[in-house]
């Protein structure tokens, strides 16, 4: 009888046990995967409390524009667009807005998406940025300052348009790019990469139209050893935004014109790196995006154009349909 009650027990618990590793294995098989991005603003969200942007995680405040790091653009996937409705739910100045967080946050916005920003944050972060510029050489970063403020506030401004549209034939409607600001190139001697390329991988030469992505006026047209065919336009604001390799430019463009976001530049293509004016081939069809800003010590001074392509990329892209041309690499039957 003794041993009976046993056995039932050892049942009962060996019944309890399984039940709670199919309840643990369930819920390990259906636990959904976190996209990285994500998993890195909660750790982001975790450090740094509830506004995910306590003034504590500030780094070493105000640097020059020919910095690296401030070069780099680093506003992550979605950083700009966050900061900027944050901005204007808030009344804030878009430039200073961005001067201020960029400055005070490690110049990396990864991670923010503008609903954890906080006003009493943001207050902190003047508060050290006016004792930054307070302070011994205080005039000089004031002005550095001044200069990231009217740079992130014209970016603001003109950036409307995502450089490609999306084609409406939907087995190829869209492009790709990666962050490839600063990689070594090697053509006409060792040098960095100053664009974004993005790459046309459907169609051939002059299919992708190229769109402006600023209102502005054509300032440079013609051949250029490395670009190929390229054009450049100078914006309201002063920042030159340039496009090169391209097939072919659109119908009766020329330097002085006026353009406006949207416009038709001319055609993606594989011009260039050649003196000899019209060679393409030599590399894929892509469109090289640069993005140059004047400041009070360099004429032409490049920045990362990645994550402003990533900003067009979700919410300011023009859909029209391109001018049929067969894949390369399709035949007849």
């Amino acid at each position: 009888m003794r041993r009976g009650k046993q056995r039932q027990g050892i049942w009962l618990l060996s019944v309890l046990m399984l039940g709670l590793a199919i309840v643990f294995m369930d819920r390990f098989l259906h636990e959904p995967v976190q996209n990285p991005e994500t998993k890195t603003a909660q750790n982001r969200q975790q450090k740094t409390g509830e506004n995910g942007c306590e003034p504590e995680t500030a780094g070493p405040g105000i640097r020059a524009l020919s910095d690296e790091t401030v070069r780099a653009m680093d506003f992550g996937r979605q950083g700009f667009a966050g900061v900027l409705s944050w901005a204007q739910a808030c009344g804030e100045e878009p430039g200073e807005a961005l001067a201020v967080w960029m400055s005070g946050l490690r110049y990396t916005l990864s991670g923010i998406t503008g609903q954890g920003l906080s006003r009493q944050a943001y207050e902190e972060l003047e508060k050290q940025r006016d004792a930054q510029t307070a302070g011994e050489g205080g005039e000089e970063l004031r002005r550095q300052y001044e200069q990231l403020r009217q740079i992130y506030g014209g970016l603001a401004a003109d950036l409307q348009v995502f450089p490609i549209p999306r084609n409406t034939d939907a087995s190829c409607a869209f492009v790709r790019f990666g962050n490839d600001w600063g990689n070594p190139r090697t053509f006409g001697g060792e040098r960095r990469h100053e664009g974004c390329d993005i790459m046309g991988d459907c169609y051939e030469d002059g299919t992708y139209p190229v769109l402006s992505m600023t209102d502005g006026v054509v300032e440079q047209l013609g051949w250029l050893k490395l670009g190929g065919w390229r054009i450049g336009i100078r914006s309201d604001s002063g920042i030159y935004y340039y496009y090169a390799h391209l097939a072919s430019y659109a119908d009766g463009i020329e330097t002085g014109d006026r353009v406006q976001a949207g416009d038709v530049l001319g055609y993606m293509g594989s011009t260039g790196y050649s003196t000899v004016e019209g060679t393409s081939g030599k590399f894929a069809v892509h469109l090289h995006v640069g993005i140059y800003v004047t400041t009070q010590e360099q004429e032409e001074l490049s920045v990362n154009p990645y994550y402003l392509m990533r900003y067009l990329e979700n919410g300011h892209v023009l859909t029209q349909e391109y001018p049929f041309t067969k894949p390369p690499n399709e035949t007849d039957d």
